[in-house]
């Protein structure tokens, strides 16, 4: 049974997969072969024969149905595939039969040709099943060995000469099956090692993510709470400048762990209703410092016809826009830079079309530097990378990003007179209504910060104090357990991987025990992959805050989850 089972195996299929584009070669040849033989055959044979290479072709469009629709195959379903094609071998076998007896050496030879050809058809997209080799290749061979022995007209050492030449054929013919599957095995071996190697990549991504932004957390985090403290004007710069470092350093990071997800199909798109106008001009005021310094002014126009609230992602059109401005600073020195906003009905009414342009007055950008300009980690040159920092990832990203949102990046440039770089994006009219939930203000909420780096904790209290929280610490998910045990807390603000327990396994002991099923619990996370995300939702998990913490996120995140009755 588990012979028969590997002859009706997955290489079944594979061939199944690798013969559908023939199909309308197969139809074409079939048509032609069954008009020359009505014509020259006569019209009897020739349509029976039709009738019968219909019914085959019939028959193995049926039986592929699995395959062609990517679904999974049974061996029955297996079975009857190879039944049509040995069905479709017999009817094109008949036609060399008619062809060789007709007495006539044109059709003789037209029989050697369609017997060759159903040979490299065996070898071609068969080699893959032991079972339709045999079928296909295995049956044309034998049969043009068979008409070589049996040859009339000839003698016999000229037979013998026809079948030397008809087994060479027939070797060849079987050498290169092997080859076939050799090279296949060794393509998706290839395939196999690049996935791994991918899977490779996403792990040690992910790895480096939560790395780097463990002690950016920290970096970012007190700067914030500095702030929050009454500062010399000289030391209040020195804060800022650590805070402006920060955040260039996550850019940067996020550039790379955002082009490893698109690459994955994995970035996703989370739109929301926001002030668009107000999220350009946010934009706009971060990079004015830098702009001041090079002596650029930076105007914002925004078309009266934009609406005050429009549905889409603030992240990501703030990450794009941020990088079309970001580079505009830096190509121009001593110059201007426009940020036009507008907007344009688009063909689904519940939508507007969003057009930003950002036109500064700097170096420009000649012809091949265009052509590049959308590469992934292509910049000018070595000497503007030097200049300019960066990765060169921006605009591939922003592109991409933009091409998820239903739109585009243009570019209009010439050397000396500025660039124009054209961001757009679809986003909705109105959102669909939702409950919201209502905020409660964060003073003197219990809150449980359970993370395994010290550094981070402090970072979470340091954040929460001034509101007056009561904050409790723990290193680990069973500490925090235990004192769940013995505490009342509003809301549990948990890392996702720690040591001895994790976030995931502790959230589910707590929705194992009634009192705490409505407890607040936030993941805490310096990048997880999808089907984490999906984890920690399905074990109870009601929100996410992202490393670095913003504290103002974080305030929010606090202020959504209602006080817990003691």
């Amino acid at each position: 049974m588990s012979d028969w089972s590997d002859w009706l195996g997955e290489g079944v299929t594979s061939v199944t997969v690798r013969s559908l584009p023939t199909l309308a070669l197969r139809l074409t040849i079939s048509a032609l072969s069954a008009a020359l033989c009505a014509w020259q055959i006569g019209p009897a044979i020739g349509g029976l024969w039709a009738l019968g290479a219909a019914s085959a072709e019939a028959g193995v469009w049926i039986t592929s149905h699995p395959q062609r629709n990517a679904s999974p195959t049974t061996q029955r379903q297996r079975l009857a595939y190879v039944a049509a094609v040995a069905w479709m071998n017999i009817v094109w076998w008949s036609l060399v039969v008619i062809l060789w007896t007709s007495g006539q050496e044109a059709f003789r030879l037209a029989a050697v040709c369609l017997l060759a050809a159903l040979l490299v058809h065996a070898q071609a997209f068969t080699s893959w099943s032991k079972l339709l080799l045999l079928i296909v290749g295995g049956g044309a061979a034998a049969i043009l060995v068979a008409l070589c022995v049996s040859a009339n007209g000839y003698a016999p050492s000229q037979r013998v000469v026809l079948v030397i030449a008809a087994l060479m054929l027939v070797s060849y013919t079987a050498q290169a099956a092997v080859t076939n599957v050799r090279r296949g095995r060794a393509v998706e071996a290839a395939r196999a090692q690049a996935e791994r190697a991918n899977a490779a990549k996403s792990e040690f991504l992910a790895l480096m993510s939560h790395e780097l932004r463990t002690p950016l957390n920290a970096m970012l985090g007190i700067a914030q709470t500095l702030t929050l403290e009454p500062l010399t004007p000289r030391v209040r710069d020195q804060v800022e400048l650590i805070e402006e470092g920060g955040r260039t350093l996550l850019a940067l990071l996020n550039d790379v762990l955002d082009l490893a997800k698109i690459e994955a199909g994995k970035l996703e798109i989370a739109p929301i209703t926001d002030d668009l106008a107000a999220l350009c001009d946010r934009v706009v005021r971060l990079n004015l410092p830098l702009a001041t310094e090079k002596g650029t002014t930076i105007d914002l126009v925004v078309d009266p016809s934009v609406p005050s609230a429009l549905v889409f992602d603030p992240l990501r059109v703030r990450q794009c826009l941020a990088n079309l401005i970001s580079n505009a600073v830096k190509f121009t020195l001593a110059g201007q830079i426009l940020v036009r906003v507008s907007c344009a009905p688009a063909p689904d009414p519940e939508r507007f079309l969003v057009k930003v342009a950002v036109s500064d007055t700097g170096v420009g950008m000649d012809a091949s530097t265009l052509s590049r300009l959308f590469k992934p980690f292509e910049q000018g040159d070595a000497a503007t990378a030097r200049q300019t920092g960066g990765t060169g990832l921006g605009l591939s990203i922003t592109r991409r990003i933009a091409n998820l949102m239903g739109g585009d990046v243009a570019v209009r440039s010439a050397v000396g007179k500025g660039s124009t770089v054209t961001l757009t994006f679809a986003c909705a009219l109105r959102e669909t209504p939702s409950g919201k939930v209502a905020s409660d203000p964060a003073t003197s909420k219990r809150v449980l910060v359970v993370d395994d780096y010290t550094v981070n904790r402090k970072v979470v209290a340091m954040m929460l104090a001034p509101l007056g929280c009561q904050i409790a610490e723990a290193e680990n998910g069973r500490s925090a357990l235990s004192l769940l045990e013995t505490q009342a807390f509003d809301v549990v603000l948990i890392d996702f991987n720690m040591p001895v327990m994790d976030g995931l396994e502790a959230t589910r002991r707590i929705r194992a025990q009634a009192r705490l099923r409505d407890l607040p619990v936030l993941c805490l996370t310096a990048g997880i992959t999808e089907a984490e995300r999906a984890a920690a939702i399905a074990a109870g998990m009601t929100g996410f805050i992202e490393k670095p913490i913003d504290m103002r996120s974080l305030v929010a995140a606090v202020e959504r989850c209602p006080r817990r009755a003691i």
